[in-house]
């Protein structure tokens, strides 16, 4: 894997970033309710269909080192979850109401059914989920049947059921909210947060495009050049602690897709789960590597080899 390590500054980096999203449509899609919309990236191209959606506290501008490899076969379209990215803001209520499951689930669902729409399809040749992105995309495959034809999880989040002990540890659990509730939001310039960023673990491994974008697209500039992240660390938290209590595999045995379970091997999540919920489709397996749980924004051309073996089969 690439880190960005000393590999590019911020003015290389974001304008090669910014190079992805060359001829990218920007995109609006009916969510859940009256009054969300979910924004999209759309790379174009008469190729067979493929969604993307991110990581919670990503956005799908961060997917497009991944899109470019994969739009001269096929046609790219990614989404932003509300609350991040372009989408709708939408403040959680005292109780996380807005970003439990079954609304982010049907989020995507209504948002897919605007891409086939906008893009004259009847199905989505693959759909690709990272982490949260892949739980949601577990979901709406249950409901959409062979609207999507195929599905890329990669080390979604999938969880059995835990003890409120286990759920206090989990890597997903109100620890990881708690941590995120605090993290640094806002930042003297985009440049300054790309600098901050680089030098963190979490985005030790990331492209340079991929961490360029979740600064560039992610964030917001004030009029002083001040720049603040679009997802609201309320909203990342609040989806955090939703996620260990979501009963996601719930269903999946009406999913009629091809489905690909990725397991990151130096990730938290657990295999035999994974294998566990593939056990109960009709067309599911688990594969895995030797990378971590962040390896699409590190590393996209890992992911292109997991795309090219499900249109091998």
């Amino acid at each position: 894997m690439v880190g960005v390590g000393a590999k590019m500054d911020w003015n290389e980096a974001v304008a090669s970033g910014r190079a992805m999203l060359e001829g990218a449509e920007r995109i609006r899609l009916p969510g859940a309710e009256s009054g969300v919309e979910l924004a999209g990236l759309d790379w174009g191209g008469e190729g067979e269909l493929v969604v993307m959606h991110h990581a919670n506290g990503f956005c799908a501008a961060t997917l497009a080192p991944l899109a470019v490899m994969l739009r001269d076969r096929f046609r790219v379209v990614a989404l932003d979850a509300r609350g991040h990215g372009d989408s709708t803001p939408v403040k959680p209520g005292p109780a996380n109401e807005g970003y439990d499951w079954e609304t982010l689930a049907l989020d995507s669902e209504r948002a897919i059914a605007g891409v086939l729409e906008q893009t004259g399809r009847d199905r989505v040749a693959l759909a690709i989920g990272h982490s949260f992105g892949g739980a949601l995309l577990l979901r709406v495959a249950e409901r959409l049947g062979p609207q999507i034809e195929r599905l890329l999880l990669c080390d979604p989040v999938l969880l059995p059921p835990l003890t409120p002990e286990q759920i206090a540890m989990s890597s997903n659990g109100p620890g990881l909210a708690a941590a995120t509730r605090k993290r640094r939001n806002v930042f003297p310039s985009l440049e300054a947060a790309y600098e901050h960023c680089r030098t963190r673990g979490l985005f030790a491994d990331f492209t340079p495009e991929a961490l360029a974008l979740y600064i560039a697209e992610g964030m917001a500039e004030d009029q002083a050049g001040e720049a603040t992240l679009k997802c609201d660390r309320e909203v990342e938290a609040a989806i955090f602690d939703g996620g260990a209590f979501a009963a996601v595999a719930e269903g999946v045995g009406e999913a009629t897709a091809q489905v690909l379970f990725v397991h990151a091997e130096r990730g938290n999540f657990i295999r035999a789960y994974y294998e566990e919920v593939a056990g109960r489709m009709s067309n599911a397996s688990v594969t895995g590597g030797d990378f971590g749980h962040l390896f699409p924004l590190e590393s996209p051309a890992t992911a292109v080899e997991f795309v090219k073996s499900m249109f091998e089969k």
